[in-house]
């Protein structure tokens, strides 16, 4: 997962106003107060999609709802990684959920 680490901040961390913080034991994303990513062992979850964005992640990427301990949230996807090259069809939703943060 490093390597995926490398690549998802070389491309996130020049965004304007994004800084990583460790938050729920994972690496998240914010651009101020709001987190639009964060990374899991093999996975990257992305928290501000609109519906219809989650629902295209899910069936183009085989993201499926955010699960942890039990819960799920539906409001958020969860998109499979192996390797770096896997993230240029997930970062164009990683984008759309940064714009999101962005707005506010």
């Amino acid at each position: 997962m490093a390597k995926v680490r490398s690549a998802f901040e070389a491309t996130v961390l020049p965004w304007r106003g994004v800084k990583p913080k460790a938050m729920m034991g994972c690496l998240c994303y914010f651009h101020g107060t709001r987190f639009f990513a964060f990374l899991m062992t093999d996975a990257v979850v992305i928290t501000k999609l609109s519906e219809e964005a989650r629902a295209r992640a899910s069936e183009k990427l085989g993201g499926k709802p955010f699960e942890m301990a039990g819960r799920v949230s539906t409001k958020w996807v969860q998109v499979p990684v192996k390797r770096p090259g896997d993230l240029t069809a997930i970062l164009p939703f990683v984008k759309a959920s940064y714009e999101t943060a962005v707005k506010g």
